[in-house]
This record gives structure tokens, sequence and C-alpha cells, in this order.
């Protein structure tokens, strides 16, 4: 009989550490079954941040340094962009993501037909999607949204004879559209109003399409420090491939970055794992008094663990005399 309540005792006890413990990985937002996880909390600003990347309160943001790698692929290339800063917020119903990367040359002109574009893509399983999407563009039933920056786009269109120096170039009949054969055809990157961003969805190697609504906003600058752009969209969307927002949820997320110097384009490129974004329904700058209730209930929960924990060694020694 002895023998029976001690057993229970002992199960009582295992129980509520391990609750104790569930407890507190959740309230600390940690995946034990992940052995990098990596997270992005967009939370909410009081003001309209814009697409400058350089907007005070990216200053107030803590950002998360994310590893990136060469992409696997029939060939080995790309991976000059080893790490990429990323932080993200969000106002009024619109996301906004802030990447950051090294880059010591400014790859803004593609007019040569030498010359590559520096740019950077943001990666989300499209909506709709019920499993987590392969990380290479995709799959047949896991598509993924991409959100691609350029930096020739961001430039806007440049004449060929300043790039060309030395060139002679003949004036245009007209500037309507049919004169430009590459806009008329609708060729994105000849066509200077549809601004540095395109979003594209995917279901494998060679499905990249423009999704037929162009809603995501951006803007790039450069510094000795290298590139900083801005993504933004508003949480709903018209377009059924496009990524899904919402406060007090999560997402996927991942990364491609693109170095034109080193002659990176297309599967030539930086690619990261998956990131979980958390879209967070609480402000980004709280009280003092919030604050104090958060680390007051974090050292709460720690030290009913550790109780629990010197409780189980007390028993256990216990029952080891007996």
């Amino acid at each position: 009989m002895l023998q029976m309540v001690s057993n229970r005792r002992r199960t009582l006890i295992g129980v509520v550490a391990v609750l104790a413990v569930a407890a507190l990985l959740q309230f600390t937002n940690t995946n034990p079954a992940v052995s990098q996880t990596q997270y992005i909390t967009a939370y909410e600003v009081p003001d309209d941040p814009g697409t400058d990347p350089g907007a005070a309160v990216w200053g107030k943001i803590t950002g998360v340094n994310v590893p990136l790698t060469a992409q696997a692929g029939a060939y080995v290339a790309g991976g000059t962009v080893q790490t990429i800063q990323a932080k993200a917020i969000h106002f009024n119903g619109r996301l906004y993501v802030r990447v950051a990367w090294p880059d010591a040359t400014m790859d803004d002109a593609t007019t040569r037909v030498e010359d590559f574009s520096d740019a950077v893509a943001l990666e989300f399983p499209a909506s709709g999607v019920s499993t987590v999407p392969s990380i290479c563009m995709g799959q047949a039933d896991a598509a993924v949204n991409i959100w691609q920056w350029r930096a020739d786009s961001n430039a806007g269109l440049r004449d060929p004879n300043l790039v060309y120096a030395n060139s002679s170039v003949d004036g245009y009949p007209s500037t309507e559209a049919i004169f430009y054969t590459a806009r008329a055809a609708g060729n994105p990157f000849a066509n200077p109003d549809r601004g540095p961003v395109q979003t594209l969805n995917s279901r494998a190697f060679g499905e990249l399409t423009a999704l037929s609504i162009q809603d995501v906003e951006g803007a790039g600058t450069h510094s000795a420090a290298g590139w900083a752009v801005v993504f933004s969209r508003a949480f709903d969307t018209l377009n059924p491939g496009h990524a899904a927002f919402a406060p007090g949820t999560r997402t996927d997320m991942a990364f491609a970055a693109w170095d034109g110097a080193q002659d990176e384009r297309n599967g030539r490129k930086a690619v990261s794992q998956f990131v979980t974004l958390n879209i967070a329904g609480a402000p980004a700058f709280a009280d003092e008094g919030s604050h104090k209730v958060a680390i007051f209930a974090a050292i709460g929960l720690f030290v009913a663990i550790a109780g629990i924990g010197v409780a189980l060694v007390t028993y256990g020694a216990r029952e080891g005399r007996n």
C-alpha cells in the first residue's frame, strides 16, 4: 500500500514538472524540436514608418541576424552574402520588413549585358498552404509567395547613352510605350511605374510567375555599410496566391540575396532556411509596468520549476534511503 502511494506521488510530481516546463517553453517562445529556431517578431508601432530604411523607428527595433548559404543546384555559384539582418513591424494593418546586408558595391544598372543587379527577396508560404513548402521555390502542393526587390528597378530606367558614354543614340519619335518594345510587351523591368518590388508565385523551379495584382511596395538605400531595403504590404490582399497576415498569427519567412558584382542572378544566390515571423498584437514600445509584469512572471515561473526540481531530488534521496 505504501509503495502504491509512493508511486502516485512520484507520478504526480512528474506531471507537474512536465507541465511547468511546457509553460516555460510556451512563455519564452522556445521550440525544443528545432535546433536553431529563429523568431522575428513584428510588433505594432504608433506611427507610419513608410518605406524609408532610415526611418527613426528602425533604430529602436531589435534585428535578427539570419545566416545564408549558396543555393544547392547543378552548379556551384552564389552565396556571396553570408548574413542578412531582418526586422519587422506593423502599423494600421500593414506589415513592414526591413532587411540589411553588407555590400561594398552598388550594382544598380543592368543596361549592359555584362552587368547584373544587386537584389534581395522574401519568401512566404502562399495563402491556403497547409504544409511547410520547399525552401527552393516551393512544391506542387505547397506554393510560395516571393517578394523580390532589385537595385536596378529601384534606380529607375537609364538611357543607353548615359551608360555607353561613347555611343550615338537617335532620338525616339515618341514616348508612347509602343516605341519601347520591352515596356509594350509587359516586361516589368522596363516599366518604371511598377516600382522596385515584384510579388511572385512559385510551385517549383521554372514555374515563377508574377501575380496579377502587384501590391507590395518597397525601397532601398546604399551606404558604406551596404544595402538596406524595406518591404511593405497590407495584411488584406486580393491576390489568391499571396501570403496571409494577421495580428496574433505566425508564418514562415525565408530570405535570398544576390550580389551583382559577383555575377549572381537567377539561381546563383544566397538563401536562408525558414525562420518564424510572429505578427504580435502587442505594441512595440510597451510601458514600463508591462515590462515589469513580464519579468516578474518569468522569474516566478523559473523559481517554481526550480522548486519542483529540488523537491524531486529530495524526494528521490529519501526514497533511496528507505
